[in-house]
């Protein structure tokens, strides 16, 4: 499952997004959204994991604070892809 997680503290790498995530389970991909003209992250990120341990992550993540925002998670439908 793929999900999109928004509210991310703006230090955050893929690194520490991959160690938010690694206590559900095993963490296929991770990415941290990039604003292209500062260079700096917007906050948001992409989390793709095994669909039981995504499910388990989303509840246990989702509005938990970390630095001033709480987390968002949703689930990015039909694999987060564009029909061509």
């Amino acid at each position: 499952m793929r999900m999109t997680i928004s509210g991310l503290p703006r230090h955050f790498d893929k690194f520490d997004l991959q160690r938010l995530f690694n206590p559900y389970g095993w963490v296929n991909y991770t990415k941290i959204l990039i604003d292209p003209l500062s260079g700096l992250s917007r906050g948001k990120g992409i989390v793709e994991m095994e669909d039981a341990q995504a499910k388990q992550a989303m509840e246990a993540l989702q509005g938990k604070v970390l630095g001033t925002n709480p987390l968002n998670i949703k689930e990015v439908k039909d694999g987060g892809r564009k029909p061509q």
